[in-house]
């Protein structure tokens, strides 16, 4: 009677002989998938976690958002309806520096934090703060009622507990006694974890310190055979695709599935499973005083290493949720980059000119406009990255990452409607193709679209945010109404005590 291969049989089958006997039996004998290793047994594809990345600059659309009517002045929609993004030229005046990622990213229009309509605050920063990314009511005047999404997507995506759930990077290298996570939050509202905003620092928070420079170690017979395994696999599968061309079609599909195998053996022999996970080298980062930076100064160019950490941890699978922090509510940077010489918006004067600029066609709202370059120029610069960077399963790390780049406010002028989502990566979960603006049919709350970016990375059947209506806090129609924004009595009539805090899914 024939004998069953069991599991215990093939771990009997170790490393070492399976490499020792590769380039001479391969070719004699069908590749038999017992003879992997036990992490490798089963075979088939390697198969890439999914990731999220958060991207949050404070300020909404920062200009525009005068209501006339219903209708609201706006420099940052590409179109008033669905369709491609424009082929060429600017998509937008405020998008305008993130031309060369068009074909990776879809905005949406139809947005909406109607949880902070909740609250019954006056104030035009703190509601949205607490509630933007948490979606729910705030547990009191000054803290926020849960975590963030960063970090609840978090707990779902990662490998273990012992994989922290979500890391933010703050996005400007400024004194740390400045920054602070809002609106990013922990479990149970707690700040959200967030690394140093020198890059330098950050490095060395999430990779630890460098290994010290000694004389390399004589090696070892393991570590000859070590060495030896890509070659021999290599050589193997070449063999393969020589021989495949002296066979018939049935024969040739049986050798191309066994070339395939030998290759994902490679790589789970190899000893890592991303090839491109490196950790970044601290002599790279420019020597800058963090002191000076103060207004954002140098973000274009200490902020691409602090991206590159961003990367890195991903790629290495440190976390699979990070966030890229462009901080600094009241004193943001002056975007030096921007513009040609001296930057135009003085030191601490960003938030007040904010309030200035309801008119896009006004010279303040053209000065803003033209200083948010940097920040598309950073989001681009991130998108790249992530598309230069391959997975483990061979295909660019920006395919297996859902970037959402979003603000806590939809206009600077302290409205909550019309929060500026851009959405980038993960092409395989955008049904129509990227490379296009999406105006929604109706409108969502904020727990909408963290509903379906749960969906989107395989998380199904998982709602976002808090499930009642507005008016379950009690809050009284006035103040519910009061930062509506929406315009004439078309807002009033929408933010109110009866509508519900989702209004389901849609399709982008």
């Amino acid at each position: 009677m024939a004998r069953r291969l069991t599991n215990r049989d093939a771990r009997g089958i170790d490393r070492r002989r399976f490499l020792m006997g590769a380039g001479g039996a391969a070719l004699a004998l069908p590749m038999l998938r017992a003879f992997a290793p036990r992490s490798a047994f089963g075979g088939g594809d390697l198969v890439a976690p999914k990731r999220i990345v958060i991207v949050h600059h404070f300020h909404g659309r920062m200009t525009g958002g005068a209501a006339a009517g219903n209708a609201v002045a706006d420099n940052w929609s590409p179109s008033g309806s669905t369709g491609p993004l424009p082929a060429t030229g600017d998509i937008s005046p405020l998008l305008a520096s993130i031309g060369d990622v068009r074909d990776r990213i879809v905005t949406i229009d139809g947005v909406d934090d109607l949880v902070r309509h909740m609250t019954g605050d006056a104030d035009g920063h703190r509601p949205a703060n607490l509630t933007a990314l948490t979606c729910v009511p705030p547990a009191t005047q000054y803290t926020p009622g849960g975590a963030s999404f960063d970090y609840e997507a978090g707990l779902l995506l990662r490998a273990s507990s012992s994989q922290r759930a979500s890391i933010v990077f703050p996005a400007s290298a400024s004194d740390p006694s400045r920054y602070t996570t809002y609106p990013f939050y922990g479990a149970n509202g707690t700040p959200g974890y967030a690394v140093s905003p020198s890059p330098l620092e950050a490095l060395v928070e999430v990779f630890g310190p460098p290994m010290p420079a000694e004389p390399p170690p004589t090696k070892t017979l393991r570590d000859r055979l070590s060495g030896r395994r890509a070659s021999i696999l290599d050589a193997v599968a070449g063999e393969y695709t020589s021989l495949s061309k002296k066979v018939g079609a049935e024969d040739r599909a049986q050798l191309e599935q066994h070339a395939e195998f030998i290759r994902t053996l490679e790589t789970h022999l190899g000893g890592s499973l991303n090839a491109d996970c490196m950790r970044p080298m601290e002599s790279a980062i420019p020597a800058f005083d963090m002191g000076s930076n103060s207004n954002g100064l140098l973000d274009a160019t200490i902020t691409p290493w602090q991206i590159e950490n961003l990367v890195m941890c991903l790629a290495c699978d440190v976390t699979r949720v990070a966030s890229l922090h462009f901080f600094q509510t009241d004193n943001h940077s002056t975007f030096p980059s921007a513009f040609d010489g001296a930057s135009p918006i003085p030191p601490e004067q960003l938030h007040t000119m904010i309030h200035e600029s309801d008119n896009p066609d006004s010279t303040t709202a053209q000065v803003i406009r033209q200083g948010f370059g940097e920040i598309g120029m950073l989001y681009t610069r991130l998108i790249q990255r992530l598309a230069e960077v391959t997975d483990v399963d061979g295909n660019p790390l920006l395919d297996n990452t859902l970037v959402i780049w979003l603000s806590e406010l939809g206009y600077g002028s302290h409205f909550n409607f019309n929060i500026p989502i851009v959405m980038a990566g993960l092409p395989s979960a955008f049904a129509e193709g990227q490379g296009r603006h999406v105006v929604l049919p109706k409108r969502h709350s904020m727990g909408d679209l963290f509903t379906k970016a749960l969906d989107m990375v395989g998380v199904p059947d998982h709602t976002f945010g808090y499930q009642g209506t507005i008016g379950d806090t009690g809050v009284s129609q006035g103040a519910i109404a009061a930062w509506a924004g929406y315009g004439g009595t078309t807002g009033e009539a929408f933010v109110n005590a009866n509508r519900p805090l989702h209004a389901g899914d849609f399709e982008i």
